[in-house]
């Protein structure tokens, strides 16, 4: 690409694109103005196809394609509401019904919290259910793996990738298994970033909807240079001496040539 800095510019206006929800569109202004690239940069972008030029501003070519649209977001925004509010409901049924069964068993919510800790100890080896894990702080957690991760490879900070790191929170959960989940993704991002050839590194966010936090990445091991492989040197009178016939066949009959061949050089010397 023309200008190296060209990458950086590109990087940003995904983010901008991620962030605005313009499914790939970033206009003239945001370009030059907001985010200050220069017109020789948006030209480089645009001569290796990475920038379409459109009414009032440039398109990121093949964006939807490797991102989720505006549609799919606001989907995915409203699907993660449903969820928050039916949980939320449950909860106050479930509170609702604990109430319910004091007051039939003869006790009043304020005398709920009277029985002895023994009496309480019994009745949670009755709950078989499994706690829901509570989510941890993203924000924090998001800032370590900024530090872990190559800075123009980091788009945990749009408002996409942050919502796409609650939505799967459950299954980066899951795969953590007894470890405790934050410092499991740390570890996981740190060993494939380690791992990964700095070019070659995804954005965070397809880090973390391509799932890859459940393989195992290990750096790979240099190869062992194999040993070079020398020639035996031939003496000095044997080099001269095959120059020689060499330069002595250029002036042989055909007849010569194959007495030679047939007697060998031995017999030729005899």
């Amino acid at each position: 690409m023309g200008h190296a800095d060209s990458v950086g510019i590109f990087c940003m206006a995904l983010s901008l694109c991620g962030d605005r929800l313009t499914d790939g569109f970033i206009s003239r202004r945001a370009l030059l103005s907001n985010i200050g690239a220069t017109p020789e940069q948006v030209q480089a972008l645009v001569d290796e196809g990475m920038f379409e030029e459109v009414d009032e501003g440039w398109l990121i070519h093949d964006y939807t394609k490797h991102n989720r649209t505006k549609e799919q977001v606001l989907h995915a925004r409203k699907k993660s509401a449903e969820r928050v509010a039916k949980h939320r409901n449950e909860s106050d049924v479930t509170a609702l019904h604990r109430n319910c069964n004091a007051v039939t068993s003869g006790q009043t919510p304020e005398h709920q919290n009277t029985r002895t800790p023994e009496h309480q100890n019994e009745l949670s080896k009755d709950n078989s259910t499994p706690p829901t894990p509570s989510k941890p702080d993203f924000a924090g957690l998001l800032d370590s793996l900024e530090r872990i991760y190559p800075t123009n490879r980091f788009d945990g900070k749009t408002s996409q990738a942050r919502m796409q790191l609650e939505i799967e929170w459950p299954k980066i959960v899951k795969a953590a298994g007894e470890a405790d989940p934050c410092e499991f993704l740390e570890a996981k991002t740190r060993a494939y970033v380690g791992a990964t050839e700095e070019r070659f590194v995804k954005t965070f966010s397809r880090f973390i909807g391509g799932e890859l936090y459940a393989r195992n990445w290990e750096k790979p091991k240099p190869e062992t240079p194999r040993a070079r492989q020398v020639q035996p040197v031939k003496p000095r009178s044997q080099q001269n001496l095959e120059a020689n016939m060499a330069k002595t066949w250029q002036y042989m009959t055909e007849e010569e040539r194959a007495r030679y061949s047939q007697g060998g050089f031995n017999a030729q010397q005899g």
